[in-house]
């Protein structure tokens, strides 16, 4: 246990502190944002500028949305949360904004029957009474863009023109390239009409670019946000933030171990973190100091609780023991490169299987070789892309987290290669592995000697 807390108590500081499914909404949670909320905040004072947040999923596009969206929006109502499906249109999604603008406590329809019976001197009265409160009228039928923006100006004046901002989560998700023009049209009438709301759109895809395609037109009204994974210091800052708020010590094996594992995407720190605590709780001793055997629980649960896509791509790559493939999918995922050569993946290989003390067979490279090659496809989940002949990256970057998780799990730490963090220490005694040959590749090491701190 820790401090001697209740559950109630506990899980209440613990989720005040992480957030591994909900969105973060406080400023003082989202670590590592700094540069980019600058960057919206400034952008939401602009008139007629709409902010786009892009970048991997998984790497907090939707807290930094909403973060700013609370921090902007007038305190008299809740900003605006949206999200799209694949069959989302301009006009609908435009219809489900000035629906919560219009009715923001709207409950939709509410029927009570209410019955009492009435006793007079032996004869018996049944009495009921239903009330019927209809759903709140729908937003004014529209048809086009300028009905849509026609419909937003009279909202704003209706609220005196507040601070209002409207999230539109998941824009990627929009499969009709048509219905993006229309989107990419309206970002540009927010502009020339100083529509008085402020517009934050979010989107998985390497730019945005990819997310508008060619409507150039609507580039220059756009504040374009990249979010990146989390460097080292944001990384250490989560974890350190929710052990200050139990006032207990992560061991330092397991606060780095977090810190590598999860690529740098919050969910993976957030999730650790959380079953982490959970196991310090769960200890039937008084605790302040985390252990091995505490990390080692955090681990497996986290691979319990994880994403099934996820899961379920990993388990098609691996092909339920094939030989060789989830050894090799590993090797993929055993360094900070984004995309690697063949040769430096036959390193990390060779590397990982002598870590075995002799256990698994070492394959030869054209064998390696075709492995990567099948796991790039459709049996194997689509699980690799080559980004050009020889080199090899995840299709979706949040998975190589996971599967250092899963390794993890076995007993095999990935991800050695990392370096200290940025801000200088004079506390950190493990060994690292040698610097990068060029932009790819690595100098094997030995994941069997490192020394870390306690």
């Amino acid at each position: 246990m820790i401090n001697s807390l209740s559950i109630d108590q506990f899980a209440s500081i613990l989720h005040e502190n992480v957030s591994p499914t909900a969105p973060i909404q406080s400023q003082e949670h989202l670590f590592g944002r700094e540069k980019q909320l600058q960057q919206v905040q400034q952008a939401l004072y602009a008139p007629g500028r709409t902010v786009f947040i892009y970048g991997d999923r998984g790497v907090g596009k939707t807290s930094l949305a909403q973060t700013v969206a609370y921090a902007h929006q007038s305190s008299k109502h809740d900003p605006i949360l949206l999200a799209c499906d694949p069959d989302s249109t301009f006009v609908g999604t435009m219809a489900s904004a000035l629906e919560q603008i219009n009715h923001p406590s709207a409950q939709g329809t509410i029927t009570s029957i209410y019955a009492a019976k009435v006793g007079v001197k032996g004869f018996g009265l049944d009495v009921s009474k239903t009330l019927h409160q209809d759903a709140p009228p729908k937003a004014e039928s529209m048809a086009s863009l300028n009905d849509v923006v026609g419909a937003l100006i009279k909202a704003a004046a209706e609220r005196k023109n507040e601070d209002t901002v409207i999230v539109v989560d998941e824009f990627d998700r929009i499969s009709n390239d048509v219905e993006k023009g229309q989107f990419a049209d309206f970002i540009k009438q927010i502009g020339d009409q100083r529509i008085p709301m402020r517009f934050v759109f979010c989107g998985v895809a390497e730019s945005l670019q990819t997310l508008l395609g060619a409507h150039a037109s609507c580039y220059r009204y756009i504040e374009n946000v990249e979010l990146r994974t989390l460097n080292w210091d944001a990384r250490f800052e989560i974890i350190d933030n929710v052990a200050s708020a139990f006032n207990v010590t992560l061991e330092g094996r397991s606060r780095y171990r977090i810190a590598a594992i999860s690529d740098g995407f919050p969910h993976y720190i957030h999730r650790l973190c959380e079953h982490l605590l959970w196991a310090m709780f769960r200890d039937e001793r008084e605790v302040d100091h985390s252990t091995i055997d505490h990390f080692r629980i955090a681990v497996a649960q986290s691979v319990l609780g994880i994403e099934q896509h996820l899961k379920h791509t990993y388990d098609q790559a691996v092909m339920k023991d094939a030989h060789g493939y989830e050894h090799v999918l590993w090797a993929v995922a055993d360094h900070s490169d984004l995309f690697r050569n063949t040769e430096a993946i036959y390193t990390s290989y060779c590397d990982l299987i002598k870590s075995f003390d002799g256990q698994a067979e070492i394959l030869d490279r054209p064998t390696v070789v075709s492995r990567l090659s099948a796991l790039k496809r459709r049996p194997s989940g689509n699980i690799l892309m080559s980004p050009r002949k020889g080199f090899y990256q995840f299709r979706e970057s949040i998975m190589r987290g996971y599967i250092r998780l899963r390794a993890e799990e076995q007993g095999c730490e990935l991800a050695l290669d990392y370096a200290a963090p940025s801000r200088p220490s004079t506390d950190l005694t493990w060994r690292i592995r040698p610097a990068r040959r060029g932009n790819f590749g690595t100098v094997a090491g030995d994941r069997r000697k490192l020394e870390y701190p306690e």
